[in-house]
């Protein structure tokens, strides 16, 4: 009875013993997942991209320190012009003269709103004041510089320019200049294709531009 009693209870430890690794081996099995089909093909579509943005990353600081793309776009511009904040000396205008000869009924304002420019700079550049009053042939002294001041004497031309004007007795073409202010004769004389030496009498009708 002992031998039994011995036999069966070792039967029963190695039962006992099996039984336990076998719960063992079947708990690190479930511990183990195994990647399903869909889980295989997510990453194969997510890989490429995984890979370049980690070559990106990789790439990015070397390329910032050498200029990278900044560095091409400033040599491809470099036959650009270049633009600069310098301040640029004003032209003369090529249409001013130096001096001009005051004619019948010609003012120093009226030559000043003609040639476009500030009256006071003429006067001052002339040895005039706006109290003198210059005689027919007085030579103006005209600045090469600056512009009429609007903002001060108003608009250059005196009259709005009509589409035709009737010669007055007395009048010329200086003083029909002067009278719309900032027409030259000579714009005048080329509307109305005048010929030498650009009479006009009374009663003319003449294409103010």
């Amino acid at each position: 009875m002992k031998i039994k009693y011995l036999t069966a209870l070792s039967i029963l430890s190695i039962l006992i013993l099996i039984l336990s690794s076998g719960c063992q081996m079947k708990a690190s099995k479930a511990s183990v997942i195994k990647p399903t089909p869909a889980v295989l093909s997510l990453f194969a579509e997510e890989a490429p991209a995984m890979a370049v943005a980690a070559r990106q990353a990789v790439e990015a600081p070397a390329a910032v320190g050498n200029g990278g793309a900044d560095v091409q776009v400033a040599e491809s511009s470099s036959s650009s012009p270049v633009t600069t904040n310098e301040e640029v000396a004003p032209t003369p205008d090529m249409h001013r003269p130096e001096t001009y000869s005051l004619n019948k009924g010609e003012w120093a304002f009226c030559i000043a709103r003609r040639y476009n420019v500030n009256p006071i700079d003429l006067l001052s550049a002339s040895g005039l004041s706006l109290e003198s009053k210059p005689d027919v042939g007085f030579v103006l002294k005209i600045p090469q510089t600056g512009e009429w001041p609007e903002s001060r004497f108003g608009h250059r031309y005196i009259r709005e320019h009509p589409v035709m004007h009737q010669v007055a007795a007395g009048e010329t073409l200086n003083t029909i200049a002067c009278l719309y202010g900032d027409v030259d004769p000579g714009e005048i004389v080329e509307a109305n294709e005048l010929p030498e030496p650009y009479t006009i009498t009374a009663g003319k009708m003449l294409r103010i531009p």
